[in-house]
């Protein structure tokens, strides 16, 4: 008996479906997973006790982060531009300052972290849109 079979069994329709539940499966384990970091860090939760989910979420976001750059993708429905980058950046900052400040208290120390954060979002960002245009060249050159 043989229960896996290296063949596909899906006709394109059934893949195509296949392809947007899987989609649609990783991004509610991603959007999970955070949710329930943050809150483990607002219950004031020791930060080992976070360590397996935090690294599925990063050894996800990674996997993620190079499937893209390497295949020349950016995002289904955001632009790659600066101010794009530059808007995410300071919704991130926004978030780990205020995440920062009730958790820790700490409002002086929350806003230098959330602007570190944010400057450092914007960096990584520019860095993986520009090697993601890169690939994208190269990649509609080989065609």
């Amino acid at each position: 008996m043989k229960l896996f079979n290296k063949k596909n069994q899906l006709d394109e329709m059934q893949e195509a479906t296949m392809r947007k539940i899987e989609s649609q499966g990783f991004w509610v384990l991603w959007v999970g997973l955070l949710i329930v970091m943050v809150a483990q860090m607002v219950a004031g939760a020791p930060g080992r006790q976070m360590a397996g989910e935090w690294l599925v979420f990063m050894i996800g976001c990674a996997y993620t982060l190079v499937a893209c750059v390497r295949n020349g993708l950016w995002d289904r429905h955001l632009t790659a531009k600066a101010s794009t980058n530059a808007l995410l950046s300071v919704i991130a900052a926004v978030a780990v300052t205020l995440l920062q400040g009730f958790t820790q208290g700490y409002w002086l120390g929350a806003c230098v972290t959330g602007v570190l954060t944010g400057l450092l979002c914007f960096g990584a960002l520019e860095l993986f849109m520009s090697l993601t245009k890169k690939q994208r060249e190269k990649l509609d050159k080989e065609e």
